[in-house]
């Protein structure tokens, strides 16, 4: 049988237990993650497609796959399996490791909420509205009762 990138869905907070049962089945599995470096904070990884992981088998061995602990479903369009090449997952590791050494850094977005850090309205929830030039946001603050645009450094937010 030919083995072929399976795509099957897991349940999200059940990661752990999908790869210790993928493992102890023998089954070559891959969860990109990608390293992100946030505002104001260290780098971490985070998955790449949650609630997705690929695997590495054949159809024989389908019925196993599908009953292993945490997998909700392998995803199928009626009779058809798609799946993804060794080509693709060659691409999708590559994009994993550079972005070890260069992690993506997340831009803050208007509507986003963050949390002031740093400043004299450090400590307040705000809500983007405005992204300013010269590295300022305008976020939406609640002052004195009432609600006001104000811009403050981006460097002083960390988005929730």
């Amino acid at each position: 049988m030919i083995n072929n990138w399976l795509i099957a869905t897991y349940k999200i907070n059940k990661v752990r237990i999908v790869e210790d049962n993928l493992l102890n089945q023998n089954f070559e599995y891959y969860l990109p993650k990608i390293t992100i470096k946030k505002i104001n904070s260290n780098p971490k990884k985070e998955v790449l497609f949650p609630g997705y992981i690929f695997i590495n088998t054949s159809l024989s061995n389908y019925s196993a796959l599908k009953y292993t602990s945490g997998i909700k479903d392998i995803v199928k369009f009626g009779n058809s399996f798609p799946y993804i090449s060794d080509e693709e997952v060659k691409a999708m590791r590559m994009a994993e490791e550079k972005s070890k050494m260069n992690p993506m850094v997340e831009r803050i977005k208007i509507g986003q909420d963050a949390f002031i850090a740093k400043g004299s309205f450090r400590g307040n929830v705000v809500k983007i509205c405005k992204l300013s030039s010269k590295k300022r946001v305008g976020v939406l603050l609640t002052f004195l009762g009432k609600t006001r645009m104000v811009t403050i450094p981006e460097k002083d937010l960390t988005v929730c």
